[in-house]
């Protein structure tokens, strides 16, 4: 039989610039939100992201989907 996968969590992870450090270097932050619906369309994802960079003021430099899945024998 063949292996199947079943996505079964979903979260996104930005990450923002948070001022300089004492070199000079850029401090990035992360924050991760979890459970987000598994069937979320990019899109969406992508511009609710640009509300909370609106909100905390800060500029996005990255936007990570991470999507957990398990694997089983079908």
């Amino acid at each position: 039989m063949a292996a199947k996968t079943t996505l079964l969590n979903t979260s996104v992870i930005l990450k923002y610039k948070d001022g300089l450090d004492e070199e000079g270097k850029d401090i990035i932050k992360r924050q991760t939100f979890s459970n987000i619906k598994i069937d979320a369309a990019v899109q969406d994802i992508y511009d609710v992201a640009g509300e909370i960079e609106k909100l905390l003021g800060k500029t996005l430099e990255e936007l990570i989907r991470q999507d957990e899945s398990g694997i089983t024998n079908a």
